[in-house]
């Protein structure tokens, strides 16, 4: 039915280059391989989940398929762009890997009709999502048509894994990162949506929907459509807090203060106040982790002192044992069993891990010290008397 409901995700899908959020090296780059007819057999797209990756390879196959292309300005509504957008175009394949990992699979779908020209199209894609995940026989069987692909033929392979792939069929594309989206980006992009779908939301609940997105615009847009479902046309900071158990940015900001400061009272106070409030300590780790991380950034960035977290001053050495103390406790909190209790012992013994002094440093002073000292003087003049 044309009237059905679409989950925000697939009704704001990207449908052009100009749409794709966040990834404007790689989009910059395809353009210009089009404009310039330098456009190669096989790409390789490499990132986190819901960065882009099929979206750009769809995109992608418009562009070059479109009416009067190759070209990167191609227009949405043409027939050509319509099919491949909805999945229904003949020359457009796309094959999971996920769930087809066998040999007789890609032989089916991919490497029995290849040499076959394209049934109306300029050239026919092979999108493969999840690449990784096909076996080393299907890999294989692979090969030799990656190395000696027909003129018509274009592939495209999307994967979260790059690693489990063997390097030579990484070493016959042309590979391209797409990185984490940034927040700010992010919340644009949400922003826009509320307003097209006449939704109200707090630039709070939208700042906590991208953080708990972590760089996906899939995900953020998945986790809008169920604030939506949950509160109806208004969203508010505390609804989302309430219904993903996040802690709010103010309060994660205190509790980086308390742990900066060492107040383990405070510590035990907040953690208390958390727990009794239902939130995940799991996420908030992760949350206080990232505010570490950026006071250690900002460090380094000053030249080995930062007082971003709560305005205690901390030195470079001070904040990566503290982000240590916190990724070593990180496992425990993460078991479940006696959750609030390891979390609380994670943060203190952070807390101490960021007050040791490093043996190295020490042995230093102690010798700087040692030749500073006015008996190493005299001892060294005696000597010389000698």
């Amino acid at each position: 039915m044309s009237g059905s409901y679409q989950v925000i995700a697939r009704k704001w899908r990207p449908q052009t280059f100009d749409d794709v959020v966040g990834q404007d090296h790689v989009v910059r780059t395809l353009k210009n391989a089009i404009a310039r007819n330098r456009i190669a057999h096989a790409y390789l797209l490499v990132g986190p989940r819901g960065t882009g990756k099929t979206t750009t390879a769809r995109i992608f196959a418009k562009a070059l398929n479109c009416a009067g292309g190759p070209k990167a300005d191609f227009d949405v509504k043409d027939p050509v762009c319509q099919a491949i957008a909805e999945g229904t175009h003949l020359d457009v394949i796309e094959f999971d890997a996920a769930t087809n990992t066998q040999v007789d699979k890609i032989r089916e779908a991919i490497l029995d009709s290849v040499a076959y020209a394209p049934a109306s199209a300029r050239y026919k894609i092979y999108i493969i999502d999840e690449v990784h995940m096909l076996s080393a026989g299907s890999f294989n069987a692979l090969l030799k048509t990656l190395e000696e692909p027909p003129p018509h033929v274009k592939f495209v392979f999307a994967t979260t894994d790059p690693q489990k792939m063997p390097l030579t069929v990484i070493s016959r594309c042309q590979r391209f990162d797409l990185k984490p989206i940034p927040a700010e980006l992010i919340v644009g992009r949400l922003r826009k949506i509320a307003t097209d779908e006449k939704i109200k939301v707090a630039d709070a609940a939208l700042a906590c929907i991208a953080r708990m997105a972590e760089g996906g615009m899939r995900d953020a847009q998945s986790i809008l459509d169920q604030m939506i479902s949950f509160c109806g046309g208004e969203i508010s900071e505390p609804d989302v807090l309430d219904v993903f158990g996040l802690v709010a940015a103010d309060k994660i900001a205190e509790l980086a203060g308390a742990v900066a400061a060492g107040d383990h009272q405070r510590i035990v106070a907040i953690v208390d106040e958390c727990d009794a409030n239902g939130r995940d300590l799991v996420r908030l780790l992760t949350d206080l982790q990232a505010l570490v991380r950026g006071a250690l950034l900002d460090a380094i960035a000053k030249g080995g002192r930062s007082d971003q977290l709560g305005g205690t001053p901390l030195t470079t050495e001070q904040l990566t044992r503290l982000l240590d103390g916190l990724r070593e406790g990180e496992g425990g909190v993460k078991l479940g069993l006696a959750e609030k209790i390891n979390f609380e012992v994670t943060l203190l013994k952070a807390v101490e891990a960021s007050r040791a002094r490093a043996i190295d440093s020490l042995i230093k002073e102690l010798a700087t010290l040692a030749e500073e000292s006015p008996a190493a003087a005299g001892s060294g003049d005696e000597k010389k008397k000698a």
